[in-house]
This record gives C-alpha cells, sequence and structure tokens, in this order.
C-alpha cells in the first residue's frame, strides 16, 4: 500500500464519509473510531487478513465487522458507513479509506500532511525538527508519516502533496552522475 497514492474509489468514500461527519460535526468522534479500527487491523492480523480475503463473502465480513463495531463502541454513522463499504466490496481498501480520512480532517483543520522516507527510523528530536522546518517553510503545522527506505543511503526524501523535497545522497549521487555525463 502506498502512502502517497490512494485509489479513487477510497478518496471517494473517505469524502462522503468526511462530509457526513462534517455535517453532523462530528469529524474528531468518526476520526476515533477510525483510529480504533486501525488499530485493530494492525495488531491483529489476522482479522486483517479476513478483511482482505477476496474469497470471503462481504456478509460474512460485515457479520465480524457488526460484532467488532459493538464491541469498540463505534458510532452508528462510522458502523453504517462500515456496512456500506463492505456491501459494495470495498472493505479490503479500508486503510486507504482511513488514511485519506485522517488526511481530509488534517486540511480542514489547517494541518498539512508530509510524508517523509528516511533511510533509517528517526529519533523523536528529529521528527519534531523537521516539523519546525516544514513549519517555517510552509507557514502552518504539519502531520508526518514516516517510513523507512533503505535504497535511500542516507538523507530525507519528503512529498507534499504533489511537492518533492529530496535532499537523499542517492538524489546528489544521481545529479552528479548526469554531470558526468554532460561533461564527458
Amino acid at each position: 500500500m502506498s502512502k502517497t497514492s490512494h485509489s479513487a474509489s477510497a478518496s471517494r468514500y473517505a469524502n462522503a464519509l468526511f462530509q457526513l461527519a462534517k455535517e453532523a460535526k462530528v469529524l474528531d468522534s468518526i476520526s476515533n473510531d477510525l483510529d480504533k479500527i486501525m488499530d485493530l487491523l494492525i495488531s491483529d492480523k489476522e482479522f486483517s487478513s479476513f478483511i482482505k480475503n477476496p474469497s470471503i463473502k462481504n456478509v460474512n465480513k460485515l457479520s465480524l465487522l457488526n460484532i467488532i463495531s459493538d464491541k469498540l463502541e463505534l458510532s452508528k454513522l462510522t458502523k453504517d458507513f462500515i456496512g456500506v463499504v463492505t456491501n459494495k466490496g470495498r472493505v479490503s481498501s479500508i486503510y486507504d479509506i482511513i488514511f485519506s480520512y485522517k488526511e481530509l480532517v488534517s486540511d480542514f483543520n489547517g494541518i498539512k500532511n508530509a510524508h517523509v522516507s528516511a533511510a533509517k527510523v528517526l529519533t523523536d528530536e528529529q521528527v519534531a525538527s523537521i516539523k519546525e522546518k516544514l513549519k517555517e517553510k510552509f507557514s502552518t503545522e504539519f502531520n508526518l508519516h514516516t517510513h523507512i527506505d533503505k535504497s535511500l543511503i542516507a538523507g530525507l526524501k519528503i512529498q507534499i502533496g504533489s511537492q518533492m523535497i529530496d535532499s537523499t545522497i542517492k538524489s546528489k549521487l544521481n545529479a552528479l552522475k548526469a554531470k558526468m555525463k554532460e561533461v564527458a
């Protein structure tokens, strides 16, 4: 699953939920519900595999999701939304739907999302420093979504919407290689 490109249908479902939640003034409540679902998907691999398995009928997925929705004490809107997504055969895209919804809420609250790729795990201090530098440059708050890309050697690649900030050694080496080809 790519963190930066979500399917068009996942974006449409997330936008529909966002509009309903905004109308009902429950954006944060729905966001909390979705966090509970995401936590379960991440912590319970069997549940995650069940949801993603295309050979399992949607009605069976819905039965389990209804039980889980009750146990997690999800709101009626969240439960109904999960029902629609499941009945339409899109529940396997739930990660992307949740991620897209969270981005919409962040944007609505004036917080931008930045996707940071690094060669190794970033410390809390490094994350704070990146957030501060982005805030200075763009005059807005940021949520950082970090992931490891071992092919980078060192440095960072930061994507904000369609804008890319690439300070990786790999990109600098590639630029140097291109310049050397021009000279030769």
